[in-house]
């Protein structure tokens, strides 16, 4: 049933496709869906306990509708969103474009999204899920201050969030990238760190990178996470970079590229930093995921956790329980008891 209607979905135009999938997520309760779960890929990282180190990126989920049903088909942990604090159209349309033959996606989006106050309301329906839910943050569009908007939103989404997941890396909103350069990026995360130690409950925090930087970039940034004590660093987000040997007919649509053309990119960016980081630093690997290996070697290159959202898009919601079956495998065939123990082994 569920390959029966990704069939028809994905002949059909692709926002359209994304919402009918939403739409049919929400009777998956009714469907006799089997999680599969391991001991193994149990793990605790930044106080909070994962079911499995496979999370759903931000951006399937922007308006915080059906992470409950994302839980219920074998993801271990959900981010949400990106949301912004007033809802906003996101670019013109059409904005997201199939490279089928690439296996990827190249969207144009915009962080459309319905907005705050939505967005935590439906959170505040679903209170009732054990799993971990992050939010992921950003500035709308017609801001006046890119600065204060993350900072507000921050601040607004914080109590409802296991983790906040700032996104200064967007491809899709004009000058978003400039929320990286130094001075910047200060600001933002002196502002929320100084909020969070004015809570009773210090949540963890993170930020997310783009793939088209230098070390000398990613090496500022990390010095300023460091500085302020934020969580992690997910790397990557999508690129604006395009391979030459990309073969579909999309191939030069504007926007940012996700999928497996990222998968070697977002690698290079996570090894580098589980480098520098020497282990500091909390590493969510995203780029490319479309089976357990590629989750393995993100791990093994120092990502503590991996998120995925344009495989399933691609080959359905049963990917999740194959490739933590097919990762339990690989685990049994290296000798190690759990997932933990294979965090970072390529980068020491």
């Amino acid at each position: 049933m569920i390959n029966s209607f990704l069939n028809i979905v994905q002949k059909l135009e692709p926002e359209l496709a994304h919402s009918l999938t939403l739409k049919s997520l929400k009777f998956i309760k009714f469907m006799n869906w089997k999680d599969f779960n391991h001991p193994s890929l149990n793990l605790k990282i930044c106080n909070l306990n994962f079911d499995n180190p496979i999370g759903m990126a931000a951006g399937f989920d922007k308006n915080a509708e059906v992470f409950r049903e994302l839980f219920q088909i074998g993801f271990g942990f959900v981010e949400a969103g990106t949301v912004t604090k007033l809802s906003q159209f996101g670019n013109p349309k059409p904005r997201v474009f199939r490279l089928k033959e690439d296996n990827a996606i190249i969207n144009r989006l915009g962080f459309n999204n319905k907005g705050a106050d939505n967005f935590l309301n439906n959170i505040s329906k679903n209170k009732s899920y054990s799993k971990v839910l992050g939010i992921n943050i950003g500035p709308n569009k017609n801001s006046d201050s890119f600065v204060k908007d993350i900072i507000e939103t921050f601040k607004i989404t914080y109590s409802s969030a296991d983790y906040v997941t700032v996104n200064i890396s967007s491809p899709n909103t004009e000058s978003l990238r400039n929320m990286q350069q130094n001075e910047n990026l200060i600001n933002i995360l002196k502002e929320i760190t100084s909020y969070r130690s004015s809570e009773t409950t210090q949540k963890p925090i993170m930020i997310k990178v783009d793939p088209d930087n230098t070390e000398a970039h990613y090496g500022m940034i990390l010095n300023n996470v460091k500085k302020f004590n934020i969580d992690g660093i997910i790397t990557t987000n999508t690129t604006l970079n395009r391979a030459n040997d990309l073969i579909s007919k999309n191939k030069r649509e504007d926007g940012g590229l996700s999928g497996l053309p990222l998968k070697d990119t977002s690698n290079n960016v996570l090894k580098f930093l589980s480098k520098e980081s020497n282990g500091e630093v909390v590493l969510i690997g995203v780029g490319g995921i479309e089976t357990a290996k590629d989750v393995y070697d993100k791990i093994k290159f120092g990502a503590s956790l991996v998120q995925l959202y344009t495989s399933m898009t691609i080959h359905g919601p049963g990917l999740i329980n194959t490739i933590k079956k097919d990762l339990v495998r690989l685990l049994a065939s290296d000798g190690l008891n759990n997932i933990k123990d294979a965090i970072g082994v390529e980068s020491r």
